[in-house]
């Protein structure tokens, strides 16, 4: 009986380590299969930026051209005579003022703008500065 018994236990085990290797071998194709199907979804993904980046960059050679015409001296000239009323300029002077005649102008000005207030509207300081006229 010892044997029989002793036949069976290795049968047991030859079938549970059948079992055990047909799982680990099922576990595997699974893992190799998942990581397939990752795989799959990566270059998926790397396609869909790759045509991102592909139309971006069409759309920057458009904006560069569009920028560039937008620039252009000749529709600059020609939006400026057609749309502002702008022309060419026949006399051209120039008037050249010396430095000593503007100071004095700003030392007049200043001097009848003190000179407008009275007596109170000169102490507060923020009366010459908070009027609708200016």
């Amino acid at each position: 009986m010892r044997h029989r018994e002793f036949k069976h236990e290795s049968e047991s085990r030859h079938s549970s380590l059948f079992v055990l290797s047909f799982l680990c071998v099922f576990l595997c194709a699974a893992a190799l299969g998942t990581l397939r199907l990752y795989g799959l979804y990566l270059e998926h993904r790397i396609s869909e930026t790759s045509a991102r980046i592909e139309r971006c960059k069409e759309e920057s050679l458009v904006l560069t051209r569009r920028y560039s015409q937008l620039l252009s001296p000749a529709r600059i000239y020609s939006y400026a005579r057609g749309n502002l009323g702008m022309s060419n300029a026949e006399n051209i002077k120039v008037v050249r003022i010396e430095r000593k005649s503007v100071m004095l102008a700003e030392a007049r000005l200043r001097e009848d703008t003190v000179e407008k207030g009275g007596f109170i509207e000169n102490l507060n300081p923020f009366v010459n500065r908070a009027h609708a006229k200016d």
